[in-house]
């Protein structure tokens, strides 16, 4: 964590930009691979960005590599990895709108709704929105149109600046949307720097001329680095050039196959070239509906004599009304994340190891108040129309003692 923390450091301030972008993806790799069970779509656009950077030269500018004689004067690059940059920040909001598929979102208009209904995820501005229903129903069309006519906007070869700075707008207006009405950790912080790296260099030109640090603005310079192009050289530029291509497709192919009504399933070789490095992607954000279920935890411990013990809140019996404020049982979105996975079936596996490592975690905090054993209970409430809720149901997720 240390070294991770010191080469992203490296990285920030663009000292040895080309190796230190290499080790942080590495790294990056590293740790997504030991932590699956609290991750979301943030954390693939983030190690997504990171591939890319290895190689495009984001070092040439607002960094310490920029100060060096080689550094290149010109703002524009256009190579096979921008091309994938650029297609990566398009696919993440061009295949979330082609996954919201449900009548929620193309007929009803009802997905912000239910999107706010959820206690586990509301906060902030999403609490006096809710009040709100045709508002809500207007900024249902609002997200799905958005996110459709965005990636266009992005691609558009006609009038480029103009619409490419349109549709960067769009974006970071979602997400600002977003970061203040639901919890979702870093995926708005992630989306917005990933996606101000495709304004136009004309805009970042009219930045700088109102900086008046001068310590900030670029220098021109009129120095190009010569370097001899022999046959190894060409020969590596161009296997570079075909490997990227690749990714690129295999990229676009792992985002069709999500689509409905697209036939074509991931070969088992195109697979291995996938994990290999690490490029498997979804972009389906609240897709292809929104869960309805919500509710809230309760965890309770059981003394040697059977007594309950509310381990949570720390105290005796079991109380099952609903809390004020769900959003805030969490310590922060990764506690969610792994809340939103335990409640699931295919993650049933990992709930005694999660049980265990609670109960453990309480008796070694509270030497004179142990629990021989917890249960782990959820309090579904599902969501339905017109601000109304199904009974609460008690469900048991997982029983466990602690391990000797």
């Amino acid at each position: 964590f240390i070294f991770h923390a010191i080469i992203t450091l490296f990285l920030i301030f663009g000292w040895r930009t080309k190796l230190f972008s290499v080790l942080t993806w590495l790294f990056m790799v590293s740790l997504q691979n030991r932590n699956p069970y609290i991750q979301q779509g943030g954390d693939d656009l983030l190690r997504l960005v990171l591939f890319w950077g290895m190689f495009i030269p984001w070092g040439n500018f607002y960094s310490l590599d920029s100060k060096s004689v080689n550094s290149i004067s010109k703002k524009y690059f256009f190579s096979i990895s921008s091309i994938g940059y650029l297609l990566l920040i398009a696919s993440v909001y061009l295949f979330s709108a082609l996954s919201k598929t449900s009548p929620e979102w193309r007929s009803e208009g009802t997905a912000v709704y239910y999107a706010l209904s959820l206690d586990q995820l509301k906060l902030g501005m999403g609490n006096w929105l809710y009040q709100f229903s045709g508002l809500m129903k207007l900024l249902t069309h609002f997200v799905f149109y958005s996110e459709l006519i965005a990636p266009i906007f992005l691609l558009l070869p006609i009038k480029n600046k103009f619409f490419r700075t349109v549709g960067v707008l769009l974006i970071l207006i979602l997400h600002v949307g977003i970061a203040l009405n639901l919890y979702v950790g870093l995926f708005c912080v992630i989306g917005m720097s990933s996606t101000l790296g495709l304004l136009p260099s004309s805009f970042m030109d009219w930045f700088e001329r109102q900086i008046k640090d001068s310590r900030l603005k670029i220098k021109d310079s009129t120095y190009k680095s010569h370097v001899t192009k022999n046959n190894f050289t060409r020969f590596l530029k161009f296997s570079g050039t075909i490997f990227l291509g690749i990714v690129i497709i295999v990229c676009l192919l792992i985002n069709l196959i999500n689509v409905k009504g697209f036939g074509y399933k991931l070969n088992f070789k195109v697979g291995l070239f996938s994990n290999a490095f690490k490029l498997e992607q979804y972009w389906g954000m609240f897709s292809p509906f929104i869960y309805k279920n919500d509710g809230w935890y309760l965890f309770i411990g059981y003394k040697q004599d059977n007594s309950a013990w509310d381990i949570y809140n720390n105290k005796p019996g079991i109380d099952r009304a609903k809390p004020k404020s769900i959003v805030k049982m969490f310590e922060s979105d990764r506690w969610r994340k792994l809340a939103e996975n335990f409640e699931k079936r295919e993650f049933n596996f990992m709930k005694p190891y999660y049980c265990r490592y609670l109960i453990k975690k309480w008796n070694k905090e509270h030497p004179d108040n142990k629990m021989g054993s917890l249960n782990i209970l959820f309090m579904k409430e599902e969501s339905l129309p017109d601000y109304k809720t199904k009974p609460v149901v008690e469900e048991n997720k997982c029983l466990c003692t602690e391990e000797k």
